[in-house]
């Protein structure tokens, strides 16, 4: 019975798998048509500006799938300036022929270039005011306060756009964990705020108003359609929020646009 049986089923496969195909077809041609709208409505959308249909049409399912993740923002807000966000770590790698021209548009890179990190004064002595020191108050500035911030995210887990309930859940309890250690040192202290309901660190709206009012904290991502549309607002408001040091001076975001934000006022 089963040897009877075989041939539909094998048909039966087929065709399961035609239709998946002729549904991604028509799917993906209704996407390329709306990115074709885009670049003539808004053409600083870098995202449409450096999409090739050719190049899309070459790369198989499954690598469909994932660009189109990537331009999703950009082809449902047409007025984004970047439009589109990486979802995996390798995602640079794998869509490098695209991505490339998109970054290099976005940072006006032409050329082979090579990022060189150089913390060496010495070798830009003479672009420095006399002593080597800026003081911003012999220019008539006053006192004046600055932010120096970088993002970060870990390699554990997948960009924010792709990434489920239970990774931001697992993302700010390992933080957690490092933010407990900093909070025991007297160099730091401070606390943590959790926008995650029923945590030990977990505020009330009231309380993530005030952070909000004093640029501690980060706005509702929900509300943001460019960040919706990517997948990062995904689960608002779990696995949110922010470490604050005793001083208030140095501050880390969790689960905004970058898994992490960190900040020294």
């Amino acid at each position: 019975n089963g040897a009877l049986n075989a041939p539909g089923n094998i048909l039966d496969e087929i065709n399961d798998r035609l239709i998946r195909i002729e549904n991604m077809l028509v799917s993906y041609g209704d996407f390329i048509g709306k990115i074709k709208d885009v670049k003539k409505s808004n053409p600083n959308n870098l995202m449409a500006k450096h999409f090739d249909t050719g190049y899309f049409n070459q790369l198989s399912a499954e690598l469909q799938e994932r660009l189109e993740k990537i331009c999703r923002s950009g082809v449902e807000n047409p007025d984004s300036g970047m439009g589109c966000y990486a979802m995996q770590p390798d995602d640079y790698d794998v869509f490098q022929p695209y991505l490339d021209k998109v970054i290099r548009d976005y940072h006006k890179i032409a050329g082979e270039v090579q990022h060189v990190t150089n913390w060496d004064l010495e070798s830009v002595k003479d672009k420095l005011p006399e002593g080597g020191k800026l003081d911003l108050t012999k220019l008539g500035l006053g006192t004046t306060s600055m932010r120096v911030r970088v993002g970060r995210n870990l390699a554990a887990y997948p960009l924010p756009g792709a990434m489920t309930k239970e990774d931001r859940l697992n993302l700010e309890k390992d933080m957690v964990k490092a933010f407990e250690k900093l909070m025991e040192d007297p160099n730091y202290g401070g606390t943590y705020y959790s926008l995650t309901p029923d945590t030990k660190y977990s505020i009330n709206e009231a309380k993530y108003q005030e952070l909000v009012k004093k640029h501690i904290m980060f706005k509702d991502m929900a509300a943001d359609s460019y960040l919706a549309s990517a997948g990062i607002a995904a689960d608002w408001p779990y696995g949110r929020g922010a470490y604050v040091s005793g001083d208030g001076q140095f501050i880390v975001w969790v689960g905004e646009e970058d898994q992490l934000r960190i900040m020294c006022m």
